[in-house]
């Protein structure tokens, strides 16, 4: 039995979004008050709820690496990044369910940003992102047997490239600062360092 107590959750922001699938549930906002049930404190934290992301590392040969260059509005600049995407998610009592596997998102998403299908998959890891106020999960999966289908892009994704680089050069481009997006960080030093020749930078 955890030591904390809910004492109330407010739902102040739902994210809902437009896609080929109908309207989408991305993530709640909410206020929570939670009591340490050993100090009797309570606090009252803005979380994040969320669904969780997949990333995929989309292995061409055992040497390249797919990657897809994406505007992001928030930041007002495209960045060189692993295809991912967040999992289908239902609203269920002040939290987001998710609604389909991470397997199956992973998929889906590989197809949809990159036109690439993949005949294996191996999922490496499943990583908290901000545990600090936000719930979402990484998971993280390895596509191997790459097969060119078509890009199904939704709308608002604002891919320009998709193009596969070899080990050295993603050494180089993480080393100058090229990449900067952290799933794409995670999910290449891992692919990188399982290489036998490891990471150099």
């Amino acid at each position: 039995m955890s030591r904390y107590e809910w004492r109330e959750v407010r739902t102040e922001y739902r994210e809902v979004r437009a896609s080929a699938h109908g309207d989408e549930l991305r993530y709640i906002l909410n206020r929570e008050t939670i009591r340490d049930t050993a100090t009797g404190r309570t606090v009252t934290r803005a979380i994040v709820r969320h669904p969780g992301v997949c990333v995929i590392v989309p292995f061409l040969t055992e040497e390249r690496i797919v990657l897809v260059r994406q505007y992001r509005e928030s930041i007002d600049r495209e960045l060189w990044e692993l295809p991912a995407g967040t999992l289908a998610g239902r609203e269920d009592n002040g939290r987001v369910v998710a609604t389909e596997t991470p397997a199956a998102c992973a998929a889906r998403e590989l197809r949809e940003e990159t036109g690439y299908a993949a005949a294996r998959w191996d999922k490496v890891a499943e990583l908290v992102v901000m545990p600090g106020g936000n719930e979402q999960i990484l998971h993280l999966y390895f596509a191997h047997g790459l097969t060119r289908r078509e890009q199904a892009l939704e709308e608002g994704e604002a891919i320009s490239e998709v193009r596969a680089f070899g080990g050295t050069e993603l050494e180089r481009m993480i080393a100058s600062g090229e990449i900067v997006d952290t799933k794409t960080l995670v999910g290449l030093l891992l692919a990188l360092a399982r290489r036998p020749s490891g990471i150099k930078f």
